[in-house]
């Protein structure tokens, strides 16, 4: 299975999918009741509980883990040896199996037909995946732990006319516990009908590994025995197995939750609106009947860890407690208190990992150094240990009696499964490994066979990278074309270019990473020395690349008056839009109506009676306002047009006066209280929408492309004149160190004119001429003409990139303390309240930052 450090930045951010269980349940297919056997305890290589998690098989002694082609490897925690799970002599293994094959191979180890598997007793037990379009039963396979002797032990066949994945596995000397996703059923004809999003059902299948009988159960209630929803979409993803009674960890979604809604929102209001609608909980239920006993919420807390009788949580306040939750008192013990106690959905970075008689230990997320530190907390005396640094990140997966089972990752894609041995950890003692010689060496010998001379490497979001098919054809294309060299994509998970030259020496051509609104990542990244010039190329084997986009565009991605990456070829220059209403048809004027007096005018002379007048789109948050205001905005600061000076946003008056409008507008009852710019409130953008379809308004405001609610509804929509100043976001550069310059420049030249290979790039090998022939994608060659059918007008202050890396945290404050005053203009004493607001954001560092900024822009200017 293929892993991510990106665990790492999920250690750091918001809502993790721990899962548990729910509240009622329906139970099916019970057997007689079961009683655990006593029976006399035989050697056995693994005698304690076993589990599959995170696409592992963990046990006592050892851990399974497939490797990225699917074959099963096995890692000796007393040892650290590993090796791959086949008995057959002279058998290739992995070298076996054709790159991109989905056909099985004969070798032993080869797992890709298996959904789950899970280490107990003598035997490897094994599920295999729900064989797609079968309306069978699925199985549970038995074989050597070495490898071999497979064997089918049962057949759960109450499955018939459903489809199911395999979620999680969990199992001891009596009981086998497996989850589910139930994903659809087999209509008459034999069929799949999915159930559709949001709708799928889960549960777990309680296992008697005696006699194999089996009990399945349903989702069906929240902790407070309320039915759950049209769309709860439950998902069970971590079980801890008891003596007794197993506990289930599920996330859910409440009846307000409609998932068509979420999709219509903005990202960030995606996030807002999961917060508000999705549930964690635990429940315990029986093992002997499938009922159901204590359910607990874990609503309000970034991550919680089972690990044996211990249940660790980190809350949205930061606080990190841990609560043995059987066999102790029940009362929390609090290891960190968060100082943020006051800032909702703060995360401290702690997660649990295991507790024993002495300790409870844990990691904490360094952000500045992105990696774990590893902690113990001393029951006794409650002191604080740090344990280790470790300068790789290893991120516990599992932990058992013995060890801590976890992932260490040299870089994103260079990891390995390890075993640390629990005692030596918790004493203090375990020596975190730095990478051997021999991987060292393994590193060096695969740069050299992943960059050749003669291929190009693209660095790429993983969402863009183009198909093995698209790859091929482009490779053939230019071979055809007499190039000498071939071509290669690779996906990037980092935004940092130091980072990126380290993790990823190969790469030849390179997107920008792009910037937030609270920092300059792409002016930053075309600085910083990772990206070549390609000033000279530009002037003399790039004129073609040169001639497809326009001055202007190239000076936007200019940086300290040098041009290091190619315009994004995807941007639009749409800018401010201003929506009349079809209830407005008639009326004089409207095309030449392109600013927020002759707006007034309009609105003062209609005829027609609405709701709401003037709609403000949320788009206009963010400093999209700027077209009204004859300034750029740039990270916080209105750049001046006429003077060429920097102002904190809301000091330039063009701003205020803007915003002031917007006031008087409110007073006369022409915009509501219900209209929000930058507030990302859910019901803000639910109300917009619900306005713009009805349309009881006249005219709507808003930034960027107009949506097909408001075009259905507009008799004219008008683009007032933008201003076009500095944007690198997106933009691609070639690598200074890359060993093959001028065939990267070549390429890079060839991707943005030769339409053949954009068309392969964009849209596939099967999809491209079509794409291109039913007009859905403006032709390259045509990107000098698509600006030129703009409005726009070029900013005085275009290719100048200020530097902010001092200023980032200062920033970050300040610019979410700007957007929640975007609404400045709905106070009840406006010029009061402006003027606090104002006063509020002149802080010392932002004064420095913008004093910086003017001296940067008069530097530039020489």
């Amino acid at each position: 299975m293929k892993k991510s450090k990106a665990k790492i930045v999920l250690i750091a951010a918001g809502i993790l999918c721990v899962v548990f269980l729910l509240g009622s349940i329906i139970v099916q297919n019970l057997p007689e009741k079961s009683e655990r056997k006593t029976k006399t305890k035989k050697e056995t290589a693994f005698n304690e509980k076993s589990a599959y998690v995170m696409g592992n098989g963990y046990g006592s002694r050892g851990a399974y883990y497939k490797s990225e082609n699917e074959f099963l490897y096995y890692l000796d925690a007393a040892t650290g040896e590993k090796s791959i799970v086949c008995t057959k002599t002279n058998c290739e293994h992995e070298k076996g199996k054709e790159e991109g094959s989905m056909e099985q191979t004969d070798c032993e180890a080869d797992f890709s037909h298996v959904s789950a598997y899970v280490p107990h007793g003598n035997k490897l037990y094994y599920i295999p995946y729900d064989p797609l379009g079968e309306n069978a039963p699925w199985e549970i396979w038995q074989q050597d732990l070495t490898g071999g002797n497979q064997k089918k032990v049962a057949e759960i066949d109450d499955k018939v006319n459903t489809s199911i994945l395999i979620m999680n596995m969990e199992c001891d000397d009596s009981y086998m516990l497996v989850s589910f996703q139930e994903i659809g059923y087999y209509d008459e004809s034999g069929k799949l009908e999915e159930y559709g999003n949001y709708c799928d059902k889960s549960g777990v299948y309680i296992i008697n590994m005696n006699d194999w009988s089996f009990k399945r159960v349903y989702i069906t209630k929240d902790q407070q025995g309320n039915a759950l929803g049209k769309y709860a979409d439950p998902i069970v993803s971590e079980m801890n197995l008891g003596s007794e009674s197993a506990s289930l960890y599920c996330v859910y979604y409440d009846k307000e939750f409609v998932g068509k809604k979420m999709g219509e929102l903005p990202e960030k209001k995606q996030y807002d609106y999961l917060e508000k609608h999705v549930h964690y909980m635990q429940q315990d239920i029986r093992l002997s009947d499938g009922g159901p006993e204590e359910a607990v919420s874990f609503d309000g807390c970034h991550d919680f860890e089972i690990s044996g009788d211990w249940r660790m949580v980190q809350d949205y306040y930061g606080n990190f407690k841990a609560t043995q939750i059987k066999g102790g008192d029940g009362k929390d013990i609090c290891i960190y208190k968060s100082p943020q106690d006051e800032k909702k959905n703060y995360d401290s970075g702690h997660r649990g990992v295991t507790a024993t008689k002495r300790s409870i230990l844990y990691v904490r997320y360094n952000k500045k150094q992105d990696s774990l530190e590893w902690y113990r907390y001393d029951r006794e005396t409650g002191q604080v240990e740090c344990l280790a640094k470790p300068k790789a990140s290893f991120i516990p997966q599992y932990a058992t009696k013995d060890y801590v089972y976890a992932t260490v990752f040299w870089t994103d894609r260079d990891y390995e499964e390890c075993a640390i041995p629990l005692e030596e950890l918790e004493k203090g003692t375990y020596q975190f490994p730095n990478k051997s010689e021999k991987k060292k060496m393994q590193e060096k010998q695969n740069k050299e066979n992943n960059d050749p001379g003669d291929t190009v490497i693209w660095g790429v979001n993983g969402e863009q990278r183009p198909s093995e098919e698209a790859v091929k054809e482009i490779n053939r294309y230019l071979k055809k074309s007499g190039h000498d060299f071939k071509v290669k994509f690779t996906s990037v998970l980092e935004s940092d270019t130091d980072k990126i030259a380290e993790k990823y020496p190969e790469i030849d051509i390179l997107q920008v990473p792009g910037s937030r609104v609270d920092n300059n990542c792409s002016a930053d990244a075309l600085k910083s020395g990772y990206y070549e010039s390609l000033n000279d190329f530009l002037g003399y084997d790039g004129k073609k690349l040169k001639k497809q986009f326009s001055k202007t565009e190239w000076k936007q991605v200019q940086v300290n008056k040098e041009i290091y990456s190619v315009p994004n070829s995807m941007l639009d220059y749409h800018g401010i839009y201003i929506a009349y209403s079809k209830k407005l048809e008639g009326k004089q004027d409207l095309k030449e109506a392109d600013t927020l007096e002759k707006v007034e005018k309009i609105v003062a002379g209609a005829d027609v009676k609405v709701t709401y007048p003037i709609v403000l789109s949320d788009t206009l948050a963010a400093g999209n306002l700027s077209g009204f205001t004859d300034s750029d905005y740039c990270l916080g600061l209105a750049l001046d047009h006429r003077t060429k000076k920097p102002e904190l946003w809301y000091e330039n008056k063009n701003v205020r006066s803007v915003y002031e409008k917007f006031h008087t507008w409110y007073q006369k009852g022409w915009l509501s209280k219900d209209d929000h710019i930058g507030s990302g409130e859910e019901d803000a953008a639910v109300w917009q929408q619900e306005i713009l379809q009805k349309g009881d308004w006249l005219v709507t405001i808003g930034y960027g492309s107009c949506s097909e609610e408001i075009r259905e509804k507009s008799c004219e929509i008008v683009r007032p004149k933008q201003t076009v100043f500095s944007k690198v976001n997106m933009s691609t550069g070639v690598a200074a160190a890359s060993n093959c310059k001028e065939q990267a420049e070549k390429f890079l030249e060839l991707a943005y004119t030769d339409q053949k290979i954009a068309d392969l790039m964009l849209y596939g090998v099967q999809k491209g001429n079509d794409q291109v022939k039913d007009g859905k994608s403006d032709k390259t060659t045509d990107r000098r003409k698509y600006f030129q059918s703009y409005n726009v007008t070029e900013s005085p202050l275009i290719g100048f990139q200020p530097d902010t890396e001092e200023y980032e945290k200062d920033l970050e404050t300040y610019i979410d303390q700007m957007r929640k005053g975007e609404d400045i203009w709905q106070a009840e004493d406006f010029d009061r309240e402006y003027g606090s607001l104002v006063k509020k954001l002149a802080t010392k560092g932002m004064k420095q930052y913008r004093d910086g900024v003017e001296k940067q822009i008069e530097a530039w200017e020489k």
